[in-house]
């Protein structure tokens, strides 16, 4: 029998301060959210990113990329469970912010995790539509040397950060996690999870979830009339390609006219883009 965890690991580095002004967060929060993503292979951010920027998003995702809302076979998006589909999100026009991939109280988090040669390898959307169903129990990739020993002291290599553009809950599918199983070495994905407890943290709006390329999980099913799109920034260390996920889309697409909108300080971000 599955157990279900109560709370997830939650860090909250917004204040009370406006957008406008953040500054880098303190370094005990830092440490502290680094703590908590090693030892769990996840943490939750709560209300970090502005409701309404979340809703142009979600706006503007909806007017670009609506015919991926409607039917699940696409030849340039990624199946990735019943009435699921992996979209590769092209950053212009309201994606192409730095609040949206180097938001100032998260970058540094992630550099904590990742080192500061960190580099943004992925920015898409799976979007769960009305009737879909659980997702298979898996890892977004697995260990690097399929070695137990090895696999079990090397650190985060890639991590996804989400995004919900709406508020994610029971009745349109939360993301399933089994904390600390990026740190198990095993194939047996079913078996593991049938051994281990599990947590559906939900997330309001501008909220985000942050967890570990190897963590197992699973996306829950979409019991609502609406599709559920959840954006996503993979990050990773700069040698790190994914072999696995691009089957049919590349990762991460940048228009030429909006890659010089993106400041020179996050230009380094961007060095394995296809710019279109």
């Amino acid at each position: 029998m599955l157990a279900q965890l109560r709370f997830s690991p939650a860090v909250r580095v917004s204040g009370t301060e406006s957008l406008q002004e953040l500054q880098q967060p303190d370094p005990e929060t830092v440490e502290q959210a680094f703590e908590l993503f090693s030892t769990e292979g996840y943490l939750v951010l709560p209300e970090i990113f502005p409701p309404e920027l979340i809703d142009k998003l979600h706006s503007s995702f909806l007017a670009t990329y609506s015919r991926y809302c409607t039917h699940e076979h696409h030849a340039d998006a990624l199946l990735v469970g019943n009435r699921r589909v992996m979209v590769t999100v092209r950053l212009e026009g309201p994606f192409n912010d730095p609040l949206i991939y180097a938001h100032p109280l998260i970058l540094p988090i992630l550099k904590r995790i990742l080192g500061p040669e960190l580099i943004l390898s992925g920015l898409g959307a799976v979007v769960s539509l009305p009737g879909s169903a659980d997702q298979q129990v898996h890892r977004d990739l697995s260990h690097l040397f399929g070695d137990e020993t090895l696999d079990a002291i090397i650190p985060c290599y890639a991590l996804n950060l989400l995004i919900p553009l709406v508020e994610v809950n029971e009745e349109n599918g939360m993301t399933r996690l089994w904390p600390g199983s990026h740190a198990v070495f095993d194939a047996h994905y079913t078996e593991l999870a049938q051994q281990m407890p599990f947590v559906d943290p939900p997330l309001a709006k501008g909220s985000c979830l942050l967890f570990d390329y190897r963590l197992i999980h699973l996306g829950r099913a979409n019991r609502s009339p609406a599709p559920r799109p959840l954006l996503y920034n993979t990050y990773s260390r700069a040698w790190f390609r994914d072999p696995v996920n691009y089957t049919r889309q590349p990762p991460l697409v940048i228009p030429a006219q909006e890659k010089e909108r993106i400041p020179a300080e996050h230009q380094r971000l961007f060095v394995t883009a296809q710019i279109v």
